[in-house]
């Protein structure tokens, strides 16, 4: 990743010296000019966004869409604020501060530029960026509906895939794969993570193949083949290391210490993972990849019995959930916590912590999180 970086800062610098050079015989047109400085500041701005530096991935947006606009590459702009406000849409999870009506202002300003500029790349990845913000903000509040949010990728599908746009096409098929998971569809959702695994590996585009291989991996789980989750799982994992995504590496090694405990309570290795999970996550200041991380070591010790060491990593992980408005992670945590006390035989506590939990997902209509719930009032012997 820090060649990549290196590659796009190379990139950058050059086609800004370009785009000054009006004497320069091969500079080419102003529009040309225009685009390679567009290309190479999306090119690093995704560079920013897999190393979780998300507030440099914005500010570079910030310089860069003034530049292109300077540079009257309308198409560029486009693409330039599609990919800030994709990057701000992951913020509203990963990081405070960051408002709903700012992400939009930018989300609806690139799609209205990539109309305008007639550039299907930007159309396209105006419309993933737009849909991916919708997926955030059913996923994290419960409301909006997944037709809406699904309408988003399937027009960004057809027309990337009729422009000859892989990255585009391989985006919008990913996160059709994960409205329809979101929706219980486990069938449609497989299938279409089938298709874009395929689709990946004839592009060459690692990046795609690991986010395919790991949704793939956790249908699997859900089904209970634990041997095909662990290795999907492991795949994904690895290619994540390969091009240095960081944020992806910390639910990776989450999800398969999760899977392999699962398959074997006692496996050392699953504490190894998460605890490199919660490491990676402080490294970068990643509240969402800590409290993933806590959630899974709290999981973990559960499983073998050791509720002190336990408590600790779910109780910070539900203040920081609460902190982030994670309503999701705060209703697992609070059932994880409902786990801890019935193994202490504590049942008022038990009680409480899942009726707050039923408060939260039913509060912030997360009826798959209610599901969930309902499962584990069930499992603990506590149904109201």
């Amino acid at each position: 990743m820090r060649q990549l970086i290196c590659v796009g800062l190379v990139s950058l610098v050059t086609a800004c010296a370009t785009s000054r050079s009006a004497q320069a015989p091969s500079a080419g047109t102003g529009a040309e000019q225009g685009r390679a400085f567009s290309e190479a500041a999306v090119i690093l701005m995704q560079a920013y966004d897999l190393e979780s530096r998300y507030d440099d991935a914005v500010a570079l947006g910030q310089f860069a869409g003034e530049r292109a606009r300077l540079l009257k590459d309308v198409g560029g702009e486009a693409l330039i604020l599609a990919q800030q406000g994709r990057v701000m849409s992951r913020m509203l999870r990963h990081r405070t501060g960051m408002e709903r009506p700012q992400v939009l202002e930018v989300l609806h300003r690139a799609r209205r530029l990539a109309e305008e500029s007639g550039d299907a790349r930007a159309r396209v990845a105006a419309l993933n960026s737009e849909g991916i913000y919708h997926y955030a903000i059913v996923l994290l509040t419960g409301k909006g509906e997944w037709a809406h949010v699904a309408a988003f990728f399937e027009q960004a599908q057809e027309l990337a895939a009729a422009s000859g746009d892989s990255r585009g096409r391989l985006d919008a098929l990913f996160y059709r794969g994960l409205t329809q998971q979101f929706q219980g569809q486990a069938e449609a959702a497989g299938a279409t993570y089938s298709q874009g695994l395929l689709l990946s590996r004839a592009a060459n585009d690692v990046l795609m193949e690991s986010y395919n291989l790991r949704h793939l991996a956790s249908l699997a789980e859900d089904r209970g083949e634990l041997d095909s989750a662990i290795s999907l799982y492991e795949n994904s994992l690895r290619l994540r290391e390969q091009v240095g995504f960081t944020t992806g590496q910390m639910f990776a090694l989450t999800a398969l210490a999760n899977v392999r405990a699962r398959k074997d309570p006692k496996d050392a290795q699953a504490l190894v993972l998460s605890e490199k999970a919660l490491t990676l996550a402080r490294a970068v200041k990643d509240p969402a990849g800590e409290r993933e991380a806590r959630t899974s070591l709290g999981r973990l010790h559960l499983r073998r019995g050791d509720v002190p060491s336990a408590l600790p990593h779910l109780e910070q992980a539900l203040s920081n959930a609460e902190t982030h408005e994670d309503w999701w992670s705060a209703v697992e945590t609070l059932l994880e916590m409902g786990r801890a006390h019935s193994l202490r035989g504590e049942k008022a506590l038990v009680e409480e912590r899942l009726r707050q939990a039923r408060n939260v997902a039913s509060s912030r209509h997360l009826q798959e999180a209610l599901v969930l719930v309902e499962k584990v009032e069930r499992e603990l012997g506590a149904v109201p």
